[in-house]
């Protein structure tokens, strides 16, 4: 039931997540809970989807045995993306609230990235 099988969140977290994510951080705290009901929202449909592709793509391959074999494999991730969701929606908020109350820094923040991209 835990053994390595075929997953679709490898996949999907590399075309989603790029890597110049942290350079665009919210301007101001309305931006930041914005980008952490996004981020929640998208969370929860991709791990519901997930679980259904999976099902799905298992039940025709395996029957109804390998459906459930499917899911229970998926659990794992399942259980440790909320964590993930909620440090991301944090993140933003926070991030938006820093850059609100102190905009220079995120300012520097974007230099910071811009250079690195160089």
């Amino acid at each position: 039931m835990v053994s390595p099988g075929p997953t679709f969140i490898e996949a999907k977290k590399m075309k989603r997540f790029p890597r110049h994510r942290l350079a665009h951080q919210p301007v101001d705290l309305r931006e930041g809970v914005a980008k952490a009901y996004s981020v929640v929202k998208e969370g929860i449909t991709d791990t519901a989807q997930t679980i259904y592709e999976t099902a799905a793509r298992e039940h025709e391959n395996r029957g109804v045995t390998g459906a459930v074999g499917g899911v229970l494999r998926q659990i794992p991730p399942t259980v440790v993306k909320p964590f993930i969701v909620a440090t991301e929606a944090t993140s933003n908020v926070l991030g938006g609230m820093r850059n609100q109350i102190r905009p220079d820094v995120r300012q520097e923040e974007s230099q910071k990235w811009r250079l690195g991209e160089d």
